[in-house]
């Protein structure tokens, strides 16, 4: 029972650390990072991809000598590590701004891009890792402005057909080796045109040294955030996508919710029921108790119960699993993310993991039973964790 005690305390911890809007202050976090166990907590923040933010929050609450040190010095080295690879993307998306201006194409900024652009907004925006470089075009200047990138010393990145249906172009990079990504929208489901009116109608103008360029507003933020995440399905509960929406939700900046809800029951999205508990999870790592009220009663999500879930996966299958690979396979690897898999999964309320399609009938089966054992731990360790 006592590890059960240390494992909710290592999970919760991370949530009341990462929140803007915590209700813990700066002397009672102290009290609790000296006291907590970390084991599984460097494995849960990895996975979540919050490592540069729990970093600058423990920094900006000077609170990195309280931790335990060696969780410390890894949790330090890998912010680091996401801080330089970040300032390659960043110095990336001021080359494309710098071009497309000398084209005279106009631009808005999506996703990490424009997160860097809007600190003084919203705090933490950029405190992930950022991959690539993402532009919204206008549809019809997309394709020649990509060619002309082409000329300019660009290559594709990876020409798979698929793109040729998809919502941006073929990749393209350069020797910095950092893709760059042409969108024509922002989602499979909606046409180009309204796509670049929503971003581009409100957007905000900034000024950098590589000239100016434009970021969308709050509102569009925060919709872009929770349509691409639900597209994730349940990849998108993790820390990292949820923090897209709660920083610029927890930033007080306005917010047209009466067009949020309007979206909601337009039909645009596949999964209206995962995207509502998303919200109900962005709330919490917002720190935000009460949402606006004309999003209804949000379906209940507790998101610090996902993440003491995953700490535990984290602690237990590496213990009894650890340096047992099968066939080659690491079996870590793919029991934790079973195991996570299916505890939201259930949390949910969606039915196991489907088998990949064209499976034999035997893979199926398997598949299926495997996901239904992952179940059951989830569920069994339901009913006898602690409240």
């Amino acid at each position: 029972m006592a590890s059960s005690t240390v494992i909710v305390q290592a999970a919760d911890l991370l949530l009341q650390t990462l929140r803007v809007r915590g209700e813990l202050g700066a002397g009672e976090l102290r009290r609790r990072w000296a006291a907590v166990s970390v084991a599984g907590l460097a494995e849960l923040v990895e996975y979540e991809g919050c490592a540069l933010w729990l970093y600058r929050r423990l920094k900006e609450l000077r609170l990195l000598d309280a931790a335990p040190l060696d969780f410390v010095n890894w949790l330090v080295a890998g912010a680091r590590y996401l801080a330089a690879h970040n300032l390659r993307v960043y110095a990336q998306c001021d080359v494309i701004v710098k071009l497309l201006n000398s084209y005279g194409v106009p631009h808005v900024l999506l996703k990490g891009a424009a997160r860097r652009q809007a600190l003084d907004l919203y705090p933490y925006a950029d405190a992930r890792a950022t991959g690539d470089v993402d532009v919204l075009l206008p549809q019809d200047l997309a394709r020649p402005t990509w060619e002309r990138l082409r000329a300019a010393g660009f290559e594709v990145a990876n020409d798979a057909p698929w793109y040729d249906s998809y919502f941006h172009l073929p990749p393209l990079w350069n020797d910095w080796g950092v893709k760059v990504e042409l969108h024509t929208s922002t989602a499979l489901e909606l046409l180009p045109a309204e796509a670049w009116r929503r971003m581009s109608d409100a957007a905000r103008v900034i000024q950098r040294a590589a000239g100016e360029t434009r970021i969308p507003a709050a509102t569009e933020l925060f919709w872009h955030a929770l349509t691409h995440a639900v597209q994730e399905r349940t990849e998108g509960f993790r820390i990292r996508f949820l923090q897209d929406a709660a920083v610029v939700w927890a930033s007080g900046e306005e917010i047209d919710w009466g067009e949020i809800v309007a979206r909601l029951e337009s039909g645009e999205l596949r999964d209206v029921a995962v995207a509502r508990r998303w919200l109900r999870a962005a709330a919490s790592l917002s720190g935000i108790d009460t949402p606006d009220e004309r999003l209804g009663e949000l379906p209940a999500l507790d998101l610090c119960h996902l993440l003491r879930w995953r700490v535990l996966v984290f602690r237990v299958v590496g213990d009894v699993w650890a340096n047992r690979p099968v066939w080659g396979l690491d079996p870590v690897s793919r029991s934790r993310r079973l195991l996570i898999e299916e505890g939201t999964r259930s949390a949910l309320g969606l039915p196991l993991t489907p088998p990949p399609a064209g499976a034999t009938r035997l893979t199926r089966a398997g598949r299926y039973l495997a996901a239904g054992a992952a179940r059951l731990c989830y569920q069994s360790w339901q009913m006898i964790r602690p409240a």
